[in-house]
């Protein structure tokens, strides 16, 4: 599979999460795997010991050039949809889940001016008002 956009995540990164009432640091590696028709994401906490670790694995689909997103983490399962959804506007992919009373929203937009890429994580409350989940902003590591 050859993807542009998802092409500028391999590598390694530093990720900085804000949280509404917290921020965590995470480093990543980020590659094509299973013959680069999925991009891995894998991502630790850098937090010592490590509280959460996740490995999120995304591919473009041919038929419709949509995308999918399998999030798997130190959560377990805690989505009734495991397989979330994504569409391509301009350096953005907007990843959907819908959950049993909510939704969920992953938003991963490329800047290309910083080189760097951010995920806004968001989902529906009880009032089915959009509500930030989290931010991560992606820096490039060099080393």
């Amino acid at each position: 599979m050859q993807d542009d956009l998802l092409a500028k995540m391999v590598g390694n990164w530093r990720i900085l999460r804000l949280f509404p009432n917290r921020t965590a640091e995470n480093a990543a590696r980020i590659e094509w795997v299973l013959n680069g028709h999925w991009l891995r994401i894998e991502m630790e906490d850098l937090a010592v010991p490590a509280s959460y670790a996740a490995h999120v694995y995304i591919t473009r689909m041919d038929s419709d050039q949509s995308y999918s997103i399998h999030w798997l983490d130190t959560f377990g399962g805690t989505l009734p949809e495991v397989l979330g959804v994504g569409h391509q506007t301009d350096n953005s992919i907007v990843f959907t889940w819908k959950e049993a009373d909510s939704e969920l929203r992953n938003t991963y937009s490329w800047h290309a001016d910083t080189g760097s890429w951010t995920s806004r994580i968001e989902q529906t409350n009880r009032d089915g008002n959009w509500t930030v989940f989290c931010t991560d902003t992606y820096t490039r590591q060099t080393t």
